[in-house]
């Protein structure tokens, strides 16, 4: 609901129906050009789906292809690691096989959650990860697509990350 409320394009689905929802999705918004990561748990139905589409695996160094990703990609595809129910935030843990950069620079950004994965709280998301021992690197949290306001309190959206954000909630089968 608070992601919903934050203009997040949330979807409901079974873990069976993800590679079609996400073509579904693809189709939907008209997204071509995509970007993945090279490991997760759900990358092969990562790669089911975009099998018809332009896709950039990010497997080089982002010097390589910098250019592309800021200026021809329309989507970043991400796992993450759970969500927040009191303040609708994704918990996203990057790595070299899932850098932060696809969830942050293409315009539009999906990101696949399970429901098992949802915490109350941040707090709870730290001790149940044990980051008291094994804090990561480099931890986002995601509670909506990018916005921005003027002195004027005009809102706008996309002006420092992208500017939609569909969540994938896979229901616990």
């Amino acid at each position: 609901d608070m992601m919903t409320a934050n203009h997040a394009d949330v979807r409901i689905i079974t873990r069976a129906i993800l590679s079609p929802t996400l073509q579904s999705v693809m189709e939907q918004y008209q997204f071509q050009n995509i970007a993945i990561g090279t490991a997760g748990e759900y990358i092969n139905d990562f790669e089911v789906a975009t099998s018809t589409r332009n896709v950039t695996t990010f497997n080089k160094e982002i010097e390589q292809w910098k250019s592309e990703l800021f200026n021809d990609i329309d989507v970043g595809i991400t796992h993450t690691l759970g969500g927040i129910a009191d303040t609708g935030a994704l918990v996203l843990w990057p790595t070299e096989h899932e850098p932060r950069t696809l969830s942050l620079v293409p315009p539009s950004h999906i990101a696949v959650v399970k429901k098992s994965a949802l915490y109350g709280h941040f707090l709870q998301v730290m001790q149940e990860n044990n980051w008291n021992h094994y804090m990561p690197t480099n931890a986002l949290l995601i509670s909506g697509p990018s916005k921005t306001a003027d002195i004027q309190q005009t809102l706008a959206y996309g002006a420092h990350g992208p500017s939609q954000l569909i969540v994938l909630l896979l229901e616990d089968e």
